[in-house]
């Protein structure tokens, strides 16, 4: 079948796999459906998880300096390592 979106194999236990195939049955959609949510999801999960490890690396900005985009793009390359 004929598709837009990227496929990926994925090779997954086989208690693994009987949950998913639960979850999109109780959704009434595919299994790769459900697969794809729950990479988005745990996406997003790091997403929010560097942003709140920025934030707390900054902590309180309110009496602090500004500084230059290049010293903020210096601090978050640091952050990444």
């Amino acid at each position: 079948m004929a598709t837009i979106e990227q496929r990926v194999n994925v090779a997954l236990d086989a208690g693994t796999l009987d949950l998913i195939k639960q979850m999109a049955k109780k959704a009434k959609t595919s299994v790769s459906k459900i697969c794809a949510d729950l990479i988005r999801r745990r996406i997003e999960d790091d997403e929010d998880a560097y942003y709140v490890r920025l934030i707390n690396e900054m902590g309180d900005i309110s009496n602090k300096k500004t500084i230059s985009a290049e010293e903020m793009q210096r601090r978050l390359d640091a952050l990444q390592d």
